[in-house]
């Protein structure tokens, strides 16, 4: 019998899961950073979870080639700066139930209700060592 914590049903493998990513811009304004980064992580276990620059957010999601679904959004309940206070509410807001995306290793943009984010990762994998220059004019049949 198999240990039900090991892949429970929110068990997840997806691209995402395992990933942090800091929040660049919204809607191509750039984000302002309150008294924590703007960060979210993907976790294994069908979670994301992340700070709006006040506040903490977590939440449910799921991936599919085209979409990340959130499920509702929970943030804790600090106040800030009116200006933060409002790129919250358009962080939580973008960050709402099915969202268009498309990612790589190194960035990611979420299409969401209010606008799109733009998010680097944070743990980017390393850039692929370049290919040595062939100098001798060719491959030579071994010999």
């Amino acid at each position: 019998m198999t240990d039900p914590r090991a892949s429970g049903p929110n068990a997840t493998s997806d691209a995402l899961a395992g990933t942090q990513w800091e929040l660049l811009t919204i809607d191509g304004e750039p984000a302002a950073s309150g008294e924590v980064p703007l960060v979210i992580t993907f976790g294994h276990d069908g979670r994301v979870s992340g700070s709006t620059g006040v506040n903490q957010l977590t939440a449910s999601y799921t991936v599919t080639a085209d979409y990340l679904t959130f499920g509702p959004l929970a943030t804790t309940r600090r106040a800030g700066s009116p200006e933060l206070m409002a790129q919250e509410h358009r962080v939580v807001g973008s960050l709402a139930s099915m969202c268009a995306f498309r990612h790589d290793a190194r960035t990611m943009s979420i299409d969401g209700p209010l606008g799109r984010i733009e998010l680097a990762n944070t743990d980017p994998p390393p850039e692929p060592a370049p290919l040595p220059r062939d100098s001798g004019g060719g491959l030579s049949a071994g010999g």
